[in-house]
């Protein structure tokens, strides 16, 4: 084992990339989203879909859409939107997965978009606010 891949255990051990609550809020918003897109005539059809290159948060189609959902939380008081902290480079991996989603013969043939879903959060991590962002 080199000392580049002890490194790297030893940061996946002690630095976890996410604290568990922010995952399990993450989690909570995603479920809240779809929730709130089926209501706007969204048809989800898969959560957390991995795909070569990394992960869609929901896959939906919506009027002969297919659409890749990036959702994003933010709590009332943060002052920041979650539109302001999707960089550039997260925004290209996003075009770069619907990508790969055209090359399945299932979905070749639809047109496809990227929306983000901003979810507004109170001080206890409940969903009390929507915005859907269309075609990034």
């Amino acid at each position: 084992m080199t000392l580049a891949e002890v490194w790297q255990q030893l940061r996946e051990r002690l630095l976890p990339s996410q604290a568990p609550h922010t995952s399990a809020r993450g989690a909570a918003a995603e479920r809240a989203a779809a929730r709130y897109l089926r209501r706007q005539g969204y048809r989800i059809l898969a959560r957390n879909l991995r795909v070569a290159g990394g992960e869609i948060d929901l896959l939906a189609t919506h009027n002969d859409w297919l659409v890749v959902v990036e959702v994003r939380s933010y709590k009332s008081q943060d002052g920041r939107r979650p539109r302001e902290t999707l960089s550039p480079d997260k925004q290209r991996r996003l075009r770069r997965l619907t990508g790969e989603l055209h090359k399945r013969p299932r979905w070749r043939d639809r047109p496809v978009r990227i929306d983000l879903v901003e979810v507004q959060t109170d001080a206890r991590d409940r969903a009390v606010g929507f915005e859907i962002i269309k075609g990034l």
